[in-house]
């Protein structure tokens, strides 16, 4: 594990194109990534909720134009690794690929700024607004499930924390 901090950056929409920007003390990640053709919002939302339940291995597909990028969310035990992995086209080819972010922690520490980050995103812009400048609507229903995983992780951790200091 890492006793280092992800930090989790998305601007607000503009005409289907977000910046998202993913750094850690050691590396940082930065690209403006188009809401099409993956509904990758979403997948990185229900993604996280894997994570935060600990079950397998998800990939979530981000367009670049014309690059492109996977952000895979790997769950082992109570860590989860975040890689993201650059292809320089739509056609994904392995041997073009390069790992370009890594990043593990615990389930809490990698899906928790994620989440304030969605969350913060989704307050600072207004519904209508976030849909017609994403051209897609927020995910408010897989953002729900993730509020929820991540207060009974929190609420776990607490209690496990109080446990040892009791």
């Amino acid at each position: 594990m890492t006793n280092q901090k992800l930090q989790v950056s998305l601007e607000s929409p503009q005409h289907g194109f977000m910046s998202l920007r993913l750094s850690t003390a050691q590396e940082s990640f930065v690209a403006v990534v188009s809401r099409e053709p993956y509904d990758s919002l979403r997948d990185l939302i229900n993604a996280l909720c894997a994570a935060l339940s600990g079950s397998g291995d998800v990939v979530v597909k981000w367009n670049s134009e014309p690059e492109e990028y996977d952000f895979s969310v790997a769950t082992r035990d109570d860590s989860v690794q975040l890689d993201v992995i650059r292809y320089p086209d739509h056609r994904r080819r392995n041997e073009a690929s390069s790992l370009v972010f890594s990043f593990r922690a615990s389930r809490l520490e990698v899906c928790w700024p994620f989440w304030k980050e969605l969350r913060d995103l989704h307050r600072r812009t207004a519904q209508d607004e976030f849909d017609r400048q994403w051209r897609r609507e927020f995910p408010e229903s897989e953002m729900q499930e993730l509020t929820k995983k991540i207060r009974a992780l929190k609420h776990e951790s607490e209690g496990a924390q109080s446990d040892i200091a009791g």
